[in-house]
């Protein structure tokens, strides 16, 4: 069964419209020479649709020239994005390396401090231990 008998038979299955419009509204009986009657529309369809493929294939082209020009701008940020995080964390890096650098010189700064305190500290106590220490050599040597 074609397209438009379908139709036609839809449209006789359906009620017509109240009143003086019911006169003027029909749909052709089964029997009749469909055909005919809706002929003329059979050229302007064929250029309708010729026309809707035309914009349907226009419409396809262009959305293809679009997802490629969006693909190619999305590597373009994707990488401008990579770059842009290597610099960052290079700069973040020497900025943590210098950091970690000025206070590993600080902590060997205050440990040689220390160090030279602890030494002094020793060298001037160290003529009173060996004093003491003789001192109880010689009072139990006695």
């Amino acid at each position: 069964m074609s397209a438009l008998t379908q139709l036609l038979e839809r449209l006789r299955r359906t009620r017509p419209p109240p009143g003086a419009a019911a006169t003027v509204v029909a749909v052709p009986s089964a029997g009749e020479d469909l055909t005919g009657e809706v002929a003329f529309l059979f050229a302007r369809l064929d250029e309708i649709g010729s026309s809707g493929e035309l914009i349907r294939s226009g419409a396809a082209s262009e959305a293809a020239e679009i997802e490629a020009a969006a693909q190619a701008e999305r590597r373009r940020i994707l990488a401008e994005a990579h770059a842009d995080g290597k610099r960052v964390a290079t700069e973040l890096l020497a900025r943590r390396r210098a950091s970690a650098e000025r206070l590993a010189a600080a902590m060997l700064a205050d440990a040689d401090g220390e160090s030279a305190r602890v030494l002094a500290r020793g060298r001037e106590r160290t003529p009173a231990l060996v004093q003491e220490i003789l001192e109880r050599i010689l009072e139990n040597a006695e």
